[in-house]
């Protein structure tokens, strides 16, 4: 993502005087492999921001991608006294690949490209009952309408015909960083547990966890090393929707792989990033990760995905929200072919 805004201050969040409200809203240039070029606006509004570790916002934006691939985004994230309201609603009108299911190498050659239109909704009230700590509710809602075609009605899969899913569960999270968007020391850590019942309307039985660990350790100045684990586990049956099965990908988690190149009941990952700065606003960074899919009732260990690379981090706000750019190789693909292994991405915040 592209973004300008005009900044005259280089302080920090500890420094700032009680900042009210501020707010960008600019044009945006993002490529990714999923979806290639993408062309559109994006804008937040930060709200009363003393504590730098809680900074209410409110992100939306548009885009559409080279592939005839639109969306719509809004991420409200939203501090108040003890509770806190995170939520996301989007739909997005997505070209997108089935590989298969399973951790195998997967012949390309049979995958089904296919569109879809897909409206979601997550909803996270948690109240926080220490510093650090902090419980809630988690409801989860989607639907999802695929675009029949021959070779889409062959895949003999759960989720080909329209579906609807929904989730009720509860959610458990310590935050102890320094800052929500470029933490430099801190740990962050959510577990989400999940249940959708086809009684009550839901597409299928399904049991999820999804957990996450984060840990920013200061080495000197603005050196930071930070690692991330994460574990995404469904328990369901062969009505769950292919599209609702644990993977990685993308430009956050394992980059370098294509998102939903990999996906079974079971998505493990560690990605570990050394950050470091160049000159004024202007950062580095070199990452690496490791992870693979697994199926409960057929558990089978092969070579582990791996990725690594490098990129540039270009701060443009006061919260220390960065432009990212990132070029990331593979363990998986033919390595003589540059397209086939190495893939980049520009966007703006974090990967974690």
């Amino acid at each position: 993502m592209t973004a300008f805004a005009k900044d005259k201050s280089a302080a920090t969040l500890d420094t700032l005087p009680r900042q009210k409200h501020t707010f960008y809203v600019v044009p945006t240039v993002e490529y990714s492999p999923e979806a290639n070029w993408a062309f559109g606006v994006a804008g937040a509004n930060y709200f009363a921001f003393t504590d730098i570790r809680k900074v209410s916002s409110l992100s939306y934006g548009f885009s559409y991608s080279l592939l005839n691939h639109f969306s719509v985004d809004i991420y409200p994230k939203i501090y108040f006294g003890r509770w806190y309201l995170y939520a996301n609603v989007s739909y997005k009108h997505k070209t997108d690949v089935f590989y298969g299911i399973g951790n195998r190498t997967l012949d390309t050659e049979k995958a089904v490209p296919y569109f879809s239109d897909v409206f979601s909704m997550n909803i996270q009230p948690q109240y926080f009952f220490s510093k650090h700590w902090s419980v809630g509710a988690a409801l989860s809602v989607r639907y999802e309408k695929m675009r029949q075609t021959p070779m889409v009605d062959s895949l003999g899969v759960a989720g080909i015909s329209p579906y609807f899913a929904w989730s009720i569960g509860a959610v458990v999270s310590y935050d102890s960083r320094d800052n929500l968007f470029y933490p430099r020391q801190g740990m962050f850590f959510k577990a989400l547990l999940s249940y959708s019942e086809p009684y009550l309307g839901s597409v299928a039985r399904m049991g999820r966890l999804t957990a996450e660990f984060r840990h920013f350790v200061p080495i000197r100045g603005e050196f930071i090393f930070a690692w991330q684990a994460s574990a995404d586990m469904l328990w369901g049956g062969k009505s769950t929707p292919f599209q609702l099965l644990p993977t990685f990908g993308g430009c956050d988690l394992m980059r370098g792989f294509r998102r939903g190149y990999w996906r079974d009941d079971v998505a493990l990952a560690l990605q570990a990033e050394f950050r470091m700065p160049i000159y004024w606003r202007l950062k580095a960074a070199v990452f690496g990760s490791i992870g693979d899919v697994y199926n409960w009732s057929d558990w089978r260990f092969v070579m582990p995905k791996c990725a690594y690379g490098v990129g540039l981090r270009l701060r443009f706000n006061k919260a220390k929200v960065n432009l990212r750019f990132d070029v990331a190789r593979t363990n998986y693909g033919n390595w003589r072919n540059f397209k086939d292994n190495w893939n980049f991405y520009f966007t703006a915040s974090e990967a974690f």
